[in-house]
């Protein structure tokens, strides 16, 4: 542990193991010899209470900062920290995880650049999980700066993401003391020297764990007499039980400031009554934190604290809660205690705890949202302002994960509305989150409901909202592109819109558009998105800048795609907004993929997964186990694919958009292992449904270059034929480059199948042109393969090895095994013979190289001060020696050779 700690490079111990076991103890020493050597330690010690306040954590570790590293800094990430430690005024400014994270790096390579610095965390399982974030973000960019990490956790809960990389991991998981530690502990903590008879039954009752053992300890020596040969104990025989008796012996006083220090978020010594604490102090049931700012207290176990706050009566807490609202500073915390305190509902209260919520889910906190909307519905009246607090309590249970609670909540507020246009416009609310938790045709019932109360009301601006989610959540473009249309003529017609419905329909008209196939209405989203951020209420993955990215992915612009995924992402993070987590990652799966990143793509589908789990989303459940079948036979786990895809298909649940994907998926998988006619079956499934949806975009459902193989492997080269029309067509309406590239490659196949192997191998030129330009690297190696075995057919063997070389190159590299194995295997067959490569003379080596860049004859020419003939002569030669019959061949052997 001490080497670990001690190394130059970045290393890191983490602490585990049960309550009470010493973990505390360990680390407060590991800390203790950091300062002795020197080293700079940024401590923070986090309690369960703390855990709903965002920063708090990072507010910790920068206490003992100078003002000058933060002030050093550039600009925003100044202020960013400054807003952490509350030293700026940030009003309702929202952090950034990515701001904080990039800042805090940059404090610990500054602080890094004189000597080697400890960033020690207690109690890891209740730091907030914005610090959190922060933290992971800067620990994961550390590179080979010395900067050490020390964490103890409770044993069970979930290990902390703030560790550089596994691989300089020191696992420590503290263990039960041994009879003879036990003496020591108790004689050096008690005073007392304990027969071993009894130490033994001290040791075997505790299990050796040292909190439990002291407290056995303490029991036995205030009762002064000893247990009787071959009885139990005459102690309470559970830690809890013996805790509460500890308690129970305190002074009145006493117990109650143990009570405060679990009942509110931080305790100040200053609001402390004085002899309560030395008295607390001297039985050592609490610590002092002083650090560089107001000292705080704490008790020494969160079980005190627990347990001292239990055995008070209801009045006696109403007292309590009383007193600490009349000395909090945060306004949410004060309207927190003023309403445990209160014996009856307060509308001012109600209010408080409004305003409170509201600055929550601003934090990035919801789940004390949730706690703050719940108090403030206890406390309102009835009436609109109820019903104001529901949607508010819904809206937080969604951002903290417990979707089918949310859906509870809205379903109360829809049936106690009674004006039909407020009840419309709740109802679209309860359809946006039904689609999350129980499908879409239910949300459909909804919002088809929702229109015709708000044509009622006579609320045009309803009836838009209503028909914009209708066409948000139906699959079929058929109906959803009439439905958005409309929607933005309404809007558009009104002398005064709503802006924030307004944007709505802009973002679902230029969707729509974009899935029936006609394009990506760049001009409409960046209407839509000016108009959100002056206007913002939405949650992100509601936002017009959310669905662009999700469509740029669509449209072949995987960079900037990437890029806004990536910076949504970390919004989604800080704001603790589960559901527009698990959006984010269900687009940056198929950006990695695509990308040939597929162990990042693996990752981010199992996280989707979990994210989707956690908060009972189950549209995006579905989403991240069809991505998860993908990921897996991207990674070669092909049977394992398969029965996550089949699952998925068969599921009653799913909905026709996952269906199709997933036989989608299943085509790909059996591609993947070579069996042409079972990918056939799944894909004539996949066009079929693809067929019914009436989806224009062939960028949006990508499985046409495996349907074409699967066809023309089967000898249905008719149907391939249709295909390939019906997909040139669609590229040419929507300008899918990737669509247009693939249709050309069917041309190629169908060609090569029919014996036209020179107007195939030609046929290849364009799309590799293409997918040589864009990030399609998954796909471009696709292609060199398909490239490869059209020239092998063609008898162009140089030019075949050369294609299939640089295709098995790829898929090593991404890796993707099962397409690695097929390259492979076509290496094999091309079987080019060691005269295929004669030597080529320093001008025929010369003149291949220009050409092979793309030159023309006469650049090539210019360039190599000859004339026309002489390069033609010179090529032609070239040719014979290698083996290749055009440019295209020609560039992959010598890219190939280089």
């Amino acid at each position: 542990m001490a080497a670990a700690l001690d190394a130059e490079a970045p290393g890191a111990v983490w602490l585990t193991g049960e309550a009470g076991i010493g973990k505390t103890t360990v680390w407060e020493w590991a800390v203790r010899r950091a300062q002795a050597q020197g080293r700079q330690v940024l401590v923070s010690r986090a309690t369960p209470a703390e855990a709903r306040l965002p920063w708090v954590g990072l507010a910790d570790l920068l206490r003992s900062v100078d003002e000058e590293v933060i002030g050093g800094l550039p600009a925003p990430q100044a202020r960013a920290l400054r807003l952490v430690v509350l030293q700026a005024d940030g009003s309702d400014e929202v952090l950034q995880e990515r701001v904080v994270g990039t800042a805090f790096l940059g404090v610990l390579e500054t602080l890094a650049a004189t000597g080697p610095v400890l960033v020690a965390l207690d109690d890891v399982q209740h730091l907030d999980s914005a610090s959190l974030l922060a933290l992971a973000f800067a620990m994961r960019r550390l590179g080979q700066v010395p900067v050490a990490a020390l964490a103890a956790w409770r044993g069970g809960a979930e290990a902390p993401e703030t560790i550089p990389s596994p691989e300089l991991v020191t696992m420590v998981e503290l263990g039960p003391l041994s009879v003879a530690a036990l003496f020591e502990l108790l004689r050096d903590r008690l005073g007392t020297a304990m027969p071993r008879p009894l130490l033994l039954r001290v040791h075997q009752a505790s299990g050796g764990n040292p909190m439990y053992a002291l407290e056995l300890g303490r029991a036995l020596q205030g009762r002064r007499v000893a247990p009787a040969p071959g009885a139990p104990l005459p102690v309470p025989t559970t830690l809890t039980g013996l805790i509460g008796a500890r308690v129970a012996a305190q002074p009145a006083r006493v117990a109650f400031l143990l009570a405060q220090t679990v009942a509110t978020w931080r305790l100040a010594v200053a609001d402390v009554d004085g002899p309560a604490l030395d008295d607390a102090l001297n039985a050592e049931l609490v610590l002092v934190d002083a650090g560089d700012g107001p000292a705080t207290v704490r008790a020494a176990h969160p079980l005190l604290g627990a347990t001292a706050y239990e055995r008070l009566g209801p009045k006696d807490k109403r007292e309590m809660h009383a007193r600490l609202a009349a000395i909090a500073r945060d306004p949410a915390e004060r309207a927190r205690h003023m309403a445990l305190a209160a014996t009856e509902p307060s509308e001012d209260i109600a209010r408080a705890l409004d305003e409170g919520a509201a600055a929550a889910v601003a934090a990035g906190v919801p789940a004390m949202a949730v706690e703050l909307a719940r108090l403030g519905l206890e406390h309102g009246s009835d009436g609109p302002a109820r019903l104001g607090r529901l949607d508010r309590l819904a809206d937080a249970q969604l951002r903290a994960g417990d979707s089918a609670g949310a859906m509870v909540t809205q379903e109360l507020a829809v049936a106690a509305t009674p004006e039909l246009v407020d009840r419309a416009r709740r109802r679209v609310r309860l359809a946006e989150i039904a689609t999350e938790v129980t499908g879409r045709e239910g949300a459909i019932a909804q919002v088809r409901t929702a229109a015709r109360e708000a044509g009622e009301g006579g609320s045009l601006t309803v009836v838009a909202e209503a028909l914009l989610t209708w066409a948000a959540i139906d699959d079929d473009i058929s109906r959803a592109a009439p439905l958005s249309g409309q929607a933005l003529e309404i809007m558009e017609s009104l002398s005064q819109p709503d802006p924030r419905v307004l944007a709505g329909a802009l973002n679902q008209a230029a969707a729509a558009k974009f899935r029936a196939g006609h394009g990506l209405d760049h001009q409409m989203f960046r209407r839509a998105i000016e108009i959100e951020r002056a206007h913002p209420y939405r949650r992100l993955s509601d936002r017009a800048d959310a669905a662009y990215a999700a469509l740029l992915k669509y449209a072949d612009e995987l960079e900037p795609a990437k890029t806004m995924l990536e910076e949504l992402l970390s919004e989604a993070r800080a704001a603790a907004d589960l559901s527009s987590v698990a959006y984010s990652l269900d687009h940056l799966v198929d950006v990695a993929l695509w990308q040939g990143q597929t162990e990042l793509g693996r990752a981010y589908a199992e996280e989707h997964l979990e994210i989707a789990a956690h908060g009972g989303l189950a549209f995006q459940g579905a989403q991240a186990r069809c991505n998860l079948g993908f990921a897996l036979a991207f990674n070669g786990e092909l049977e394992r694919a398969r029965d996550v895809l089949i699952e998925l298909r068969d599921d009653p649940a799913s909905s026709p958009w996952h269906r199709h994907r997933a036989e989608g998926g299943l085509g790909f998988v059996a591609l993947s292992g070579g069996d042409a006619v079972t990918a056939a079956v799944h894909l004539d499934n996949w066009w079929a449904m693809l067929g019914a949806m009436h989806l224009g975009e062939p960028g949006y459902s990508r499985s046409h270059l495996d349907y074409l193989c699967a066809l023309v492997g089967t000898g249905r080269g008719d149907d391939a034929g249709v295909v390939v029309e019906t997909l040139s067509a669609q590229a040419e309406r929507s300008g899918r480059g990737s669509a247009k590239a693939v249709a050309e490659i069917g041309r190629a196949l169908l060609a090569a199948d029919q014996g036209r192997l020179a107007e195939a191998a030609t046929a290849m030129e364009r799309p590799l042109r293409w997918y040589a330009s864009s990030s399609l690297y998954f796909d471009h190696a696709r292609a060199l393969l398909l490239a490869g075995q059209v020239h092998r057919r063609a008898k162009a063997k140089a030019a075949a090895h050369a294609f299939i070389q640089q295709a098995a190159d790829a898929f090593s590299s991404f890796p993707a095994p099962a397409w690695q194995i097929r390259a492979t295997a076509e290496l094999v067959r091309v079987n080019v013979r060691p005269s295929a490569s004669k030597g080529l003379t320093e001008t025929e080596h010369r003149v291949a190289v220009l050409a092979a860049s793309g030159l023309r004859n006469r650049d090539v020419a210019a360039q190599a001060f000859m004339s026309v003939k002489t390069v033609e002569a010179n090529l032609g030669r070239v040719y014979r020696k290698l083996g290749v019959r055009s440019r295209a061949e020609l560039a992959a052997l010598m890219a190939a050779r280089d």
